[in-house]
């Protein structure tokens, strides 16, 4: 019997945080009609003045290279760290984001908590500090990519704490969030997404993707069974988990690590009878409210390591978003390949499962996290040192780091992948030094060969 331990994409965050626990891992026209198509396409482009800067030079395609200065780029920068290419000097954010562009970057991301000011825990999910996301974006001509997380500071796979609006007088919340029924918080979300759209977009900036959520397998926003030990405890308090029982009294029976060690059939049960229903209208809602503002908008929902490489159990929680009204237009997946030696060919599995979403749903996937160490050490401290499995074919080196990063883009271009968002790229600190796209000599951050090897994969895609 296979064993029950699971490597879950723990909260990348929480780097100095005490005993993070370890238990849960995880169709052809003829030549002239193309002709024709590609010089009115360039003849379009030039008269519309389209940037460059929307996709890596060369490409040929919408691939997103998701290369965005990350919730601790400030943090870095503070301690001196000067980034380098060896032609790009960076010394700031904007800086850093157009060292980026240079090498094929063709977005700004953020994460956004509901909180306005600088979030609890290492690293500022805020409001404010999405907003300066959206403006550098703004200021560079590239599309802005938020990602609402629908928890106060942080939330992931192992925890999804409650919303708070406290910030937000014009949202009315008849009392504490979990004491709510499902039909009272859902107009309350709606609102959120509306005001929260609002506000970003009177920026100036343009929204490629609105991301719902942050690895939302067991829940999102407060309606979720109890998370795992620890979990979201940095920012919360460790007693912080209430049970949404008005929404449905069976979820706060169950807890995480109770959820992953249930064989996938039942787990999968458990949560389409419980979970997911509630899950699905709350993201409908939001996406409803943001839809009032944008009415365009492109919406994106992620899930863990997990189901990354479980087709079936990935299958299943897309279907359930579908049936309760929410199917985003591109399916999101954080994807660690190092973090366990579980399923032996961890990328055939998580291809397999690109391929059964692609199939049974006809929407394109987006890898949301993606890391891959460039040393046998993953990391010089902390959880994420014991991220050292290897694939077959790709070393822990910076070579293998950029090799895996340019094969899976280029494999992605060519199989329903929408792009590849790399975790943390600027982040040369001890428990993440490895998986960072930059090798840090003490204040120096030199870019390894994986910082193009995204954008040089999706001009060459292959079968």
């Amino acid at each position: 019997m296979a064993p029950w331990i699971y490597n879950v994409d723990i909260h990348k965050v929480k780097w100095y945080s005490r005993n993070v626990n370890n238990h849960c891992h995880e169709r052809r026209p003829t030549f002239f009609m193309a002709l024709s198509a590609l010089l009115l396409v360039l003849a379009l482009s030039e008269l519309l003045g389209a940037s460059s800067s929307a996709r890596p030079p060369g490409t040929g395609t919408d691939f997103r290279v998701a290369l965005s200065v990350s919730p601790f780029a400030e943090i870095v920068l503070g301690t001196g760290m000067v980034y380098t290419d060896g032609k790009i000097t960076a010394k700031s954010v904007d800086e850093l984001q157009r060292l980026f562009a240079a090498h094929g970057a063709t977005e700004v991301y953020a994460r956004i908590a509901t909180s306005r000011d600088k979030t609890a825990g290492f690293g500022d999910h805020s409001l404010n500090r999405g907003l300066m996301r959206a403006r550098l974006a703004k200021s560079l001509g590239l599309p802005f990519n938020p990602e609402l997380g629908l928890f106060k500071f942080y939330g992931d796979v192992r925890c999804q704490p409650s919303p708070d609006f406290s910030e937000y007088p014009e949202l009315r919340v008849p009392g504490v969030w979990t004491s709510l029924t499902l039909e009272q918080m859902l107009p309350i979300l709606r609102s959120y997404g509306a005001l929260v759209a609002k506000t970003i977009l009177d920026t100036g900036v343009k929204v490629n993707v609105w991301d719902l959520g942050n690895e939302v397998d067991f829940g999102v926003a407060g309606v979720s069974p109890a998370p795992l030990p620890e979990g979201c405890d940095d920012s919360l308090g460790p007693s912080w988990y209430q049970p949404p029982n008005r929404v449905d009294p069976e979820i706060g029976k169950r807890a995480v690590l109770e959820l992953l060690k249930l064989p996938e059939s039942e787990r999968v049960a458990w949560l389409e009878a419980h979970v997911w229903p509630y899950e699905a209208r709350i993201l409908a809602a939001v996406a409803e409210g943001i839809r009032s503002v944008d009415p365009v908008a492109k919406f994106s929902t992620h899930v863990s390591g997990v189901l990354a490489v479980r087709p079936t159990e990935a299958v299943a929680f897309f279907a359930a978003m579908k049936k309760g009204g929410y199917l985003p237009d591109q399916l999101g997946f954080s994807f660690y390949p190092s973090s366990t030696a579980e399923p032996h060919d961890r990328l055939g599995a998580f291809k397999n499962t690109i391929k059964a979403v692609n199939d049974e749903f006809k929407r394109p996937a987006f890898i949301a996290e993606f890391a891959y160490p460039a040393a046998e050490k993953a990391a010089s401290e902390g959880p994420f040192a014991s991220w050292n499995h290897a694939l077959e074919h790709y070393s822990l080196t910076p070579q293998g780091q950029a090799d895996i990063l340019r094969d899976l883009a280029s494999w992605g271009v060519a199989h329903g992948v929408s792009g590849i968002r790399p975790w943390a790229p600027d982040t040369p600190v001890a428990a993440w030094d490895s998986f960072a796209l930059f090798g840090s000599d003490g204040k120096l951050a030199t870019a390894r060969p994986g910082l193009s090897a995204i954008a040089e994969g999706a001009r060459a895609p292959k079968p």
